[in-house]
C-alpha cells in the first residue's frame, strides 16, 4: 500500500477532493498508466491525464490542486523504485503545461544518430557532443532514449546491458532500423 505525506499540501490533502484524488491516483490501473508513461520516458501525468479530466473534471484544473497531483504521483513513483529525472518537461496538453519525468535507476541515456544518405541506419552512443562516430558517413542527432522499451521497439536493442558494454568498448553501437510492415 502506499503512502503519502502531504507536507505543503496537508491543507488540501485533508479536503474531500484531496482524499478522492489520492484514492484515485493509487488505483492499481492508474499506477500502470503513471508507469507506463515513465517506462516511455514520458512525464508520469500524461499517462493519466483523460482519467483525471473524466474524474475531476474542471476541479484538477486548478494550480495547487495539479501541483498537489504532481506531489502525489512522485511519492507514488519513489516507493515503485523510481527516480525523478527531470522536472519542468513541456507537456502539450490539458491539464498540465509541465510535469516531472522518472525513469530507473539503473537505466542510462543513450542517444542516436542517423546516417544523413540513409535514415535506417543509426548509430547509438551514450554522448551526444564530441561523439566518435563511424567516419563513413554524415550524422544528424535523431533521438534521446533511457527506458528499454524504447530501445527494443524503436532500435531493436533487446539487451541493454549489452548495448551499454559495446557502448563502452567501441564507443558507439551501430543498426539497422528496418521498416514495420503495417496489416492492412
Amino acid at each position: 500500500m502506499f503512502a503519502y505525506n502531504p507536507e505543503k499540501f496537508a491543507s488540501l490533502y485533508e479536503t474531500e477532493l484531496g482524499q478522492r484524488i489520492w484514492a484515485f491516483l493509487i488505483q492499481a490501473e492508474n499506477v500502470a498508466r503513471l508507469e507506463t508513461a515513465s517506462q516511455l520516458s514520458k512525464p508520469a501525468v500524461e499517462g493519466i491525464e483523460e482519467q483525471l479530466l473524466d474524474e475531476f473534471r474542471e476541479d484538477i484544473l486548478a494550480d495547487r490542486v495539479k501541483q498537489m497531483v504532481g506531489h502525489m504521483v512522485r511519492q507514488i513513483l519513489e516507493q515503485r523504485d523510481w527516480v525523478l529525472d527531470q522536472t519542468d518537461v513541456k507537456v502539450q496538453s490539458v491539464p498540465f503545461s509541465k510535469a516531472a519525468r522518472y525513469r530507473r535507476p539503473d537505466w542510462i541515456t543513450f542517444h542516436a544518430f542517423r546516417n544523413t544518405s540513409d535514415p535506417r541506419d543509426v548509430v547509438i552512443t551514450d554522448r551526444r557532443q564530441n561523439a566518435a562516430l563511424p567516419t563513413d558517413a554524415r550524422w544528424s542527432y535523431y533521438a534521446t532514449f533511457a527506458s528499454p522499451l524504447k530501445a527494443a521497439v524503436a532500435f531493436g536493442v533487446r539487451d541493454i546491458r549489452q548495448l551499454r558494454q559495446h557502448v563502452h568498448a567501441h564507443g558507439y553501437q551501430r543498426v539497422r532500423i528496418e521498416r514495420m510492415l503495417r496489416r492492412a
